[in-house]
């Protein structure tokens, strides 16, 4: 008997100390690989859900990564015969929304405590929008293109983590890595 409270501390004390120490998924995270973990408590604020509805839904929810670039492309046009120059800019926006497989990661009772992100999975999409006026393109005939006057230079934006569930995005917060040294 004595035996069985001796294994029995031990556990406690061992459940203790497991329960303090901080899990690797303690804090949503993505990597560029798409590989990460979104907590369960990141999934319900994203979503607006209790834990109930988490439990109910957890096996239909996806995830997905979207990326945001801009390119700036500005060209100088002029008017012939005058000293007038016109600088003329556009951006080209580029969305990239890229499916990440994933699996709900539960406890040995099945309750969902987040969802393992096990890397891109090949389903994406991407959509490019110009805002402005078509690249290299004078104000009306009057104005000429300047020659090697065309610059570019491309802003990348840093993945934005969604949990899609019946088609609708919903933004998860992602903790930012912290840097080693």
């Amino acid at each position: 008997m004595h035996k069985v409270i001796v294994v029995l501390a031990a556990l406690a004390a061992a459940g203790v100390s497991i329960g303090l120490a901080a899990p690797t998924w303690a804090a949503t995270q993505l990597h560029e690989d798409g590989t990460g973990f979104v907590t369960a408590a990141d999934a319900r604020a994203a979503l607006g859900w209790d834990d109930e509805t988490l439990q109910a839904n957890a096996a239909s929810l996806e995830f997905v990564a979207e990326t945001e670039s801009v390119t700036e492309i500005s060209w100088e046009c002029v008017k012939p015969g005058t000293a007038e120059v016109l600088t003329r800019r556009t951006d080209l926006v580029i969305t990239e929304t890229r499916g990440i497989a994933s699996t709900p990661s539960t406890l040995w009772w099945r309750t969902v405590v987040g969802f393992r992100l096990e890397g891109f999975d090949g389903r994406g999409a991407s959509s490019a929008v110009p805002e402005g006026p078509a690249p290299h393109s004078c104000p009306d005939p009057s104005w000429v293109l300047v020659p090697e006057s065309s610059r570019s230079a491309e802003q990348k934006g840093e993945p934005v983590l969604a949990a899609v569930h019946a088609g609708v995005q919903h933004p998860v917060p992602v903790a930012l890595p912290v840097p080693v040294g």
